[in-house]
């Protein structure tokens, strides 16, 4: 019966593609303008229009019976799956836009590490002092849900810290794409008093319905992306009759539209989020994705006594965030994706929806949307650096598959300016176009690190060696590439070093030669030990790979793979300090029968450590120095086969010459 239901789903999605499909031209398949015009904001003209759109989302998504519904996704499928300032004496987060603060464990001001525990839900206080840290502050949260804090803020001038709740559990499993995900969520909102590192105090809780998707900070404001789905009591989430479904019409029908809005609660107060004039809709007839979910924009000044969320809604979704200094963008795959074998699938000729909210302190003002070819990738962490924006002219790229058009280019280039008379954020220029054809990007390659550093631009696409693009992207209407570097293995992460080098951070990895493991005839490469590369980018059109560095044999991680967050560096003079977590395999294993030499025997873990080096940023070369171990009070004897160090949530800081290793909820040091 699955089998069936399958085959049915996806030759309604093939109709669906037929029907939407445009003839390409001279090689290339435009954009659909009726995709771009769909995809605007309309301000609700009253809460009357309002109420009945956002009925009419639920009852498309709860209100119909439909025999060949099988779960909570919307069909199945066999798809394949800055550096601180050179005047600091401490590290900072490393952040995707210098001015744009991000939340993440681990905050320093220098003199003490403020923490957020991953065993229980609170904060705890080392004081950094001559290479050790004690602990001498500590204060439990108690949350909703019991969920570990997902961030800090830290406002050292203030001596205020700000802790988030409520964003866990997007990793590589897509199941946070169903808006059923959303249902019931809360996000939470601390402020602590730290004036008194030994006796933090906690001054102010707001809990947001709607689960969070990312944070920003500004100064004084913190901006906060929510996703809210309405819970209606006694609603079948999936109708297995006629009967169930009308139910469910009926109790929509009754339901009185504030009652299915975000509300926040500031110390145990309910009030109202949003009136319906504050929000919007999309406007779309027919779409082909559901959108039950209300999008929440919030600005909260933490100067405030009281803290007030201030902000719009929208009726549609969002899955990731990107913010410049003057501008927030909300993006999401508007198609049909789903969640296989714990890895977000996108059918068909996704199109990514870009919509722009122009910020001014507690003011956040819409500004224009934008429907994109492709999606933003598979790596939820990966998703905000496929956008940049450079004096109002957003950057972004997108992977478009083997299929997009007769160019094979799996990537694409999409360069937007804000139209404010039509709402709308037009695509000046795309890349590969009728004048620049070379692709971005091989065929059947994904896409790895991205990343824009003023007028240039730089991608990584793989999958058995590592392509590094560089584009000049100095004239708006007419990027294109300079150069193509490839090199063995991939980055996840880049960097820049200085004003003449790049560091990739990601995997060495070997291209498959052979069937000896039975993998048929697939391109592709095994991936090895981490690797860290740093490119000589002196000369654009001619760049090269200067010094490479392996760590580890296969099955070796780091967490800056997954979050640039666990990446630490500080500039001293002409040095930048370097430091990157990373989760050692090297103990042989019994590969059941591989040869004991192939590319695809994994190893076994060895060690966790805080791996440290010394770039000269001038002449690049890179001095290593002494790695900091983590040592557990107990291992193991088969600690190899499965013994779990949680190096996911690894970070550090640099204080004056001293490193100091969080590993779980303890830090270690050069002294221990």
């Amino acid at each position: 019966m699955e089998t069936i239901t399958k085959v049915l789903l996806l030759l309604l999605v093939s109709m669906l593609l037929v029907n939407s499909s445009v003839e390409p031209r001279d090689g290339i398949i435009p954009v659909d303008s009726a995709s771009i015009a769909s995809s605007r904001l309309e301000r609700v003209r009253s809460s009357d229009v309002f109420g009945k759109q956002f009925k009419a989302s639920l009852v498309e998504r709860y209100g119909s019976f439909d025999n060949n519904s099988y779960d909570g996704f919307i069909l199945a499928s066999e798809g394949n799956p800055n550096s601180s300032s050179p005047t600091a004496s401490y590290s900072s987060t490393t952040l995707q836009e210098s001015g744009v603060d991000e939340s993440d464990r681990l905050k320093t001001d220098g003199k003490h590490l403020y923490i957020s525990s991953i065993i229980s839900p609170g904060i705890k206080i080392f004081k950094a002092e001559s290479g050790n840290a004690r602990l001498v502050g500590s204060l439990p949260i108690h949350t909703l849900a019991g969920n570990a804090l997902s961030g800090l803020y830290l406002r050292s001038a203030k001596n205020q810290l700000t802790a988030l709740a409520g964003n866990g559990g997007y990793g590589a499993n897509g199941a946070w794409f169903s808006a059923d995900y959303a249902d019931e969520k809360l996000t939470e909102l601390f402020t602590v008093n730290i004036s008194e590192p030994t006796a933090p105090e906690l001054q102010n809780k707001l809990t947001l319905d709607g689960k969070l998707i990312s944070s920003r900070r500004i100064g004084s404001i913190v901006y906060l992306a929510t996703r809210h789905t309405a819970k209606i009591p006694g609603l079948v989430d999936f109708p297995e009759d006629r009967s169930e479904a009308a139910n469910n019409r009926k109790l929509i029908d009754q339901t009185p539209l504030d009652d299915m809005l975000p509300k926040y609660q500031v110390n145990g107060e309910q009030r109202d989020m949003f009136n319906a004039e504050n929000c919007f809709h999309t406007g779309q007839q027919g779409s082909n994705f559901r959108q039950q979910s209300v999008i929440s924009l919030l600005a909260i000044d933490l100067d405030e006594a009281e803290l007030t969320p201030r902000g719009q809604c929208f009726i549609g979704d969002a899955e990731t965030v990107y913010a410049s200094t003057d501008a927030i963008y909300l993006a999401t795959t508007r198609h049909l994706y789903t969640d296989e074998s714990s890895e977000v699938i996108y059918e068909g000729l996704p199109t990514t929806e870009i919509h722009k909210f122009a910020l001014d302190g507690v003011q956040t003002d819409y500004r224009g949307s934008a429907s994109i070819e492709g999606h933003l990738g598979w790596q939820q962490s990966q998703k905000p650096f496929r956008m940049s924006e450079e004096s109002g002219i957003l950057r972004v790229l997108s992977y478009v598959g083997e299929t997009a058009d007769s160019f094979d280019s799996p990537a694409r280039l999409h360069i937007l300016k804000e139209n404010a008379a039509d709402s709308a954020l037009e695509i000046i220029a795309t890349l590969p176009n009728e004048r620049r054809t070379a692709p971005l990007g091989k065929k059947g390659e994904h896409i790895y690190a991205t990343r824009f550093i003023g007028e240039r631009g730089y991608l990584v696409t793989f999958r058995a060696t590592d392509p590094l693009y560089i584009l000049n992207l100095s004239d708006p209407t007419d990027p294109h590439i300079i150069s193509a570097l490839e090199i063995d293995g991939y980055s996840d992460f880049l960097m820049p070093v200085g004003e003449h080098f790049l560091l990739g951070i990601g995997k060495d990895a070997i291209a498959q030669t052979d069937d000896s493991v039975g993998f048929g005839g697939i391109r592709g490469a095994w991936d090895q030990g981490v690797k860290l590369s740093l490119i000589d980018i002196s000369n654009p059109d001619a760049p090269f790979e200067k010094q490479k560095i392996i760590l580890g044999k296969r099955g070796t991680n780091t967490p800056v793979s997954s979050t640039h967050h666990a990446l630490t560096t500080l500039l001293k003079g002409d040095s930048l300090h370097v430091n990157i977590p990373v989760s050692l395999h090297e103990t042989v294993l019994d590969n059941y029968g591989a040869p004991a030499d192939h590319p695809s025997n994994h190893f076994g873990w060895t060690q966790d450590a805080l791996h440290r080096y010394k770039i000269n940023i001038n002449s690049g070369v890179i001095s290593e120095l002494n790695p900091i171990i983590a040592k557990f009070d107990s291992i193991p004897e088969d600690a190899a086969y499965y013994f779990d160090t949680s190096w996911q949530h690894d970070r550090s800081v640099i204080v004056g010459e001293e490193s100091y290793y969080l590993k779980r909820d303890k830090v270690f040091t050069s002294a221990d």
